[in-house]
């Protein structure tokens, strides 16, 4: 479920982000979902990594979900508005189907993790990631 604006936030930059947010969802009626697959050297899972999926509106980035990996380093069932999926059958839109997100990956022994993704409509995202030990 995506993440409610904060409520004791009542300045008018918050209004404008939520207002910018609500024309989002109205323009992106599609949903896609996302899968993160965190391990550390590609091969060892890492539980309890926190997963965030974040989009910028103006000057504000948003936290849409925020979620931990599982035993096995997976973040899933994560559902996030997307462009409909007609887009990506004609030439004009094709190349602006994808709705993009920013994805961050943090776990006290790793090294932060950030990248942008693009999720489609009736698409499940998977986006393996794979995290480096801080150096002591």
């Amino acid at each position: 479920m995506l993440n409610s604006p904060n409520p004791s936030d009542s300045s008018a930059a918050q209004a404008d982000t939520n207002e910018a947010f609500r024309q989002f969802v109205l323009a992106h009626p599609g949903r896609g979902t996302l899968k993160v697959q965190v391990t550390t050297a590609g091969l060892f899972p890492v539980p309890q990594a926190r997963v965030e999926v974040t989009r910028r509106f103006g000057d504000t980035s948003r936290l849409l979900f925020k979620n931990v990996t599982d035993v096995s380093g997976i973040a899933n069932n994560m559902v996030l508005p997307a462009l409909p999926a007609s887009y990506s059958q004609t030439a004009a839109t094709a190349r602006s189907s994808g709705t993009e997100y920013t994805v961050s990956v943090y776990h006290p022994s790793y090294i932060p993790f950030e990248k942008p993704i693009s999720v489609y409509d009736g698409i499940e995202t998977i986006l393996p990631v794979a995290l480096e030990p801080y150096v002591r």
